[in-house]
C-alpha cells in the first residue's frame, strides 16, 4: 500500500456519521425537489414569506432568517417575480431597499407545495417507527449545535 492509501484505510468500525449525514442530505435533496415540485432552498424562501404574508418583508430580514447572503435572495426573488409568485417594491422611506411579499399565485402554490411536503413527511413515516425519527430529530439537533459551536 503506498503512504497515501494507508492514510486512507480506516479499522472500519468508525461510525462516519457526518458522511451518511450528507449522503442522506443529497438523497433528500433530490427526492424532496422531485416529489414536492420545487428545490427545498425556493420552498423555504416561499414559506418565509407565506408566514408574513400579505405584509412585505426587505430582502436583508429575509436572507438573515433563511442563513443566506442576500445575493442569493435576490436572486431567488427575481426569478419568482418572473413566475409572478412574489411582487417586489422599493421601500417608501429608502428606494434602494426592496420589499417582498407572496402573490395571491405565490401564497395558493406554496398552499400546494406545503402540502406535498407533509405527504412526504408522512410517507417518511410509514417507514420509520415514531421513536427512530424522534431519536433522528435529536441526534440531528446535538449534530447541528456542534457544528454550529465550531463556527
Amino acid at each position: 500500500m503506498t503512504d497515501r492509501a494507508s492514510e486512507l484505510h480506516h479499522a472500519g468500525d468508525e461510525p462516519h456519521l457526518l458522511r451518511e449525514i450528507m449522503r442522506t442530505q443529497q438523497a433528500v435533496i433530490n427526492v424532496f425537489s422531485r416529489q414536492v415540485g420545487m428545490p427545498a432552498a425556493r420552498l423555504a424562501l416561499m414559506r418565509l414569506l407565506a408566514s408574513c404574508h400579505p405584509q412585505a418583508v426587505g430582502i436583508m430580514w429575509i436572507a438573515r432568517q433563511l442563513g443566506v447572503n442576500a445575493a442569493a435572495v435576490t436572486r431567488q426573488v427575481k426569478a419568482m417575480e418572473n413566475e409572478r409568485l412574489v411582487e417586489r417594491r422599493p421601500d417608501a422611506r429608502d428606494g434602494r431597499r426592496i420589499h417582498v411579499k407572496l402573490t395571491a399565485d405565490g401564497a395558493n402554490l406554496f398552499l400546494q407545495l406545503h402540502e406535498r411536503a407533509h405527504t412526504l413527511e408522512r410517507a417518511l413515516g410509514t417507514a420509520v417507527s415514531a421513536e427512530d425519527l424522534a431519536a433522528a430529530v435529536r441526534v440531528l439537533g446535538q449534530v447541528r449545535a456542534v457544528l454550529e459551536a465550531l463556527q
